[in-house]
């Protein structure tokens, strides 16, 4: 049976009141008052480090700071959050690299059931909150549960953020609302379509491995050789054919890679 912990952390209702989660917070709050009361920035930034769940080497913020548990927060390298912020850690906060937090700023995980007969049970819940690299958020601005912010994006001081914010985009006021988005032909932008096209490359690698693996179990069956030349002769050269002149000999030698781990694969299912 999972406890309240695990509960809080999956998203699931869970009892604020539960013995562990206690003491933890307990825990959380005297870390909390010994990175505030410290003047010394770098033992600031040490005490940091070791409340955090994960930290990057460089990482600032300035006193007051707030959290629940302060173990469930995430940030990336070269993070700085101004003064006064607060972080409910309820459910995961992951903050990436390269990004800036305006005085005041709040960021929620926590929630409450909407229905009042569970929600004056006590009963609790949890959303995490995933910020990407290289964002930049304004003073005063709160982020909701839930909330997904893209890289590269800029959330306006003031701002209530209600719903996913988008890669390389500026959102403002209350709810925030798409601004500006920052023009296509530019490195940032590039990076973000490379690694949404990796992430789709990925999965389907993944699901060519694991159809190569079956074709090994088949090969193993029926006692046929893993390498068939003919095959993969045939296989290249139709995807020379499939591709622009101009790629064809990168995308020769990838395909000359997969075919080399798959036969790997199969190799590995026959013994």
């Amino acid at each position: 049976m999972a406890s309240e912990k695990e509960k809080m952390l999956t998203g699931k209702l869970y009892f604020s009141a539960d013995p562990e989660l206690v003491a933890l917070r307990r825990a959380a709050r005297e870390k909390q008052a010994a990175i505030n009361a410290t003047e010394d920035p770098e033992l600031r930034s040490a005490l940091i480090k070791a409340a955090f769940g994960q930290t990057g080497e460089k990482i600032y913020i300035e006193p007051a700071f707030h959290f629940d548990y302060g173990e469930n927060i995430r940030v990336g390298e070269n993070f700085y959050a101004n003064f006064n912020c607060t972080f409910l850690d309820v459910a995961p906060i992951t903050i990436g690299k390269n990004c800036l937090i305006g005085p005041n700023v709040q960021i929620y995980t926590a929630a409450h059931p909407l229905d009042p007969v569970k929600r004056n049970s006590g009963l609790e819940s949890g959303e995490a909150v995933t910020i990407g690299d290289n964002v930049w958020i304004g003073g005063n601005a709160v982020i909701l549960p839930g909330i997904l912010i893209g890289d590269d994006a800029v959330i306006g001081a003031g701002s209530v953020v209600t719903k996913d914010v988008e890669a390389g985009t500026v959102v403002r006021g209350n709810p925030a609302r798409v601004t500006q988005t920052f023009p296509e032909e530019n490195l940032a932008a590039y990076r973000r379509k490379i690694d949404q096209l990796d992430r789709e490359l990925v999965a389907l690698l993944e699901a060519r491995m694991e159809i190569s693996q079956k074709v090994g179990r088949y090969k193993k069956t029926h006692q046929l050789p893993v390498l068939d030349e003919g095959r993969e002769k045939e296989l290249l050269e139709k995807l020379r054919k499939l591709s622009a002149p101009e790629y064809r000999n990168a995308v020769t030698a990838i395909y000359q890679t997969i075919l080399q781990t798959s036969r790997e694969l199969q190799h590995h299912d026959k013994e």
